[in-house]
């Protein structure tokens, strides 16, 4: 790690126009205002890339811990505040609502110091968490993993060594900083590699499309839902070197839409935010099975995909022979590989029998008329087991959709309710907010 850091003192980075030096500089005076309290949290509030970066620099620097919440909103915030305790929040462009009692640390970039501003580095030990990543959105159940320096800048160099970063490469992202998807492709990877990042993040399908045509950019960070919208607006013009996915199931129909229109590979990262990146596949050249990434050893257990790798979070518990035990169902493939069989709790008992939930919504929303779907289970009068609602976005009716799905589907696996609605919610990562779902449910 210690000739990592070494390298990117000696790189160029920037981040839209800001240099290495304002985000050595703004790093340094984080230390001062933040102070050197390791013990005491602070929560990053914005998605501001070079103050993300200075803030993980400080931190590495023996700055305070770092909580970076899944999105930031007040509701949010306000569970992260009371998952972890922070007291002061570092804000930088974001208009952001803080809990009350949370004190504001504004974090602003200066001109470029006269002199080279250099952020302490390396005084927090590789092994001492530094970052606590508070998750939500697909599941419905927030947790915060703690991640070490080895856990973050292990993996970063890892992902630029993986795949030849460099100082020729900019990088155009549609997921945000504050996910561990989003950290490790956008800001530690780059930073580690000298490579330039497009500072916004892109949302929209036409702001990405004018982005690709515009910057030029030779690397594309997005999740699946991008993906699928973006087969509405295909990119055309200067070529991408490579692309990513992550952060769900990329359609294989999604990927081949936009590799056709791109010219570009599709490189999809299986992991969570726990186990950091484990397996990616490259579909465009034939990969259907998942390929494990360097130093991650496996294990398989009734359909239990099990792992060990540098970049667990600690504290994470393990098996006999040393492996966490995912919520992923997998099965061995040939050559050292393994394929994904759906998750643990994607499987439900319905009138006594097994279904898989996504299954259901491939099918559902491969129907005429449905452009995307959700498929939810929910606990069935007495609690024991459960039945099934639909959540589609789509012009066809839903008597016509349930009637659609009844013939490919078996009868246990026919939603009992199917609801039409103007689209399906996505967190700020592009997964399912299930939390607004079950909303939608409600309401």
């Amino acid at each position: 790690m210690g000739a990592a850091f070494a390298r990117m003192e000696r790189r160029p980075f920037t981040l839209c126009g800001v240099t290495r030096g304002q985000v050595q500089d703004l790093a340094a005076r984080l230390g001062a205002a933040l102070g050197a309290d390791p013990d005491t949290p602070v929560c990053l509030a914005t998605q501001d890339r070079p103050v993300v970066a200075a803030a993980v620099l400080s931190a590495l620097g023996g700055g305070p811990a770092l909580v970076l919440p899944h999105a930031l909103s007040a509701r949010v915030l306000a569970e992260a505040r009371e998952a972890t305790g922070f007291g002061r929040a570092l804000l930088g462009s974001d208009e952001v609502e803080l809990p009350a009692g949370v004190s504001a640390v504004p974090a602003a970039l200066a001109p470029e110091p006269a002199g080279q501003a250099r952020a302490p580095l390396r005084v927090r030990p590789a092994d001492q968490p530094f970052v606590r990543l508070f998750t939500g959105g697909s599941t419905g159940r927030p947790r915060v993993w703690p991640k070490t320096p080895a856990n973050l800048l292990g993996e970063a160099a890892y992902l630029a060594r993986r795949f030849a970063l460099g100082p020729d490469d900019l990088v155009l992202s549609t997921v945000p900083p504050l996910h561990i998807y989003g950290l490790l492709f956008t800001v530690l990877a780059p930073w580690l590699a000298g490579a330039r990042v497009i500072r916004p993040t892109a949302y929209l399908p036409a702001e990405i499309e004018r982005l690709l045509g515009e910057q030029a950019p030779s690397l594309l960070v997005a999740a699946p839902a991008h993906y699928h919208a973006l087969r509405l607006a295909l990119p055309h013009g200067p070529r991408l070197r490579l692309a990513f996915s992550s952060g769900g199931m990329l359609e294989e129909a999604d990927g081949a839409a936009f590799s056709r229109a791109a010219g570009v590979s599709v490189v999809e990262v299986y992991g969570s935010t726990e186990t950091g990146g484990l397996a990616t596949r490259d579909r465009l050249r034939g990969e259907q099975d998942w390929t494990p990434a360097e130093g991650v050893r496996l294990g398989f257990r009734d359909e239990r995909l099990c792992v060990d790798s540098p970049f667990l979070s600690p504290g994470l518990p393990r098996d006999r022979d040393g492996l966490f035990v995912t919520g992923d169902r997998a099965a061995p493939a040939p050559g050292g590989r393994f394929a994904l069989l759906g998750r643990v709790d994607g499987i439900v008992k319905v009138a006594g029998k097994r279904v898989d939930l996504a299954e259901v919504e491939q099918k559902l929303g491969a129907l005429p008329g449905v452009r995307e779907a959700a498929v939810l289970a929910v606990e069935a009068a007495g609690g024991r087991e459960h039945e099934l609602v639909a959540l589609y976005a789509g012009t066809a009716e839903p008597e016509a959709v349930r009637a659609m799905l009844a013939q490919r589907v078996e009868p246990q696996a026919l939603p009992r309710r199917v609801l039409q609605v103007a689209r399906i919610p996505l967190t700020a990562a592009g997964k399912r907010d299930r939390q607004a779902l079950e909303a939608m449910l409600e309401g």
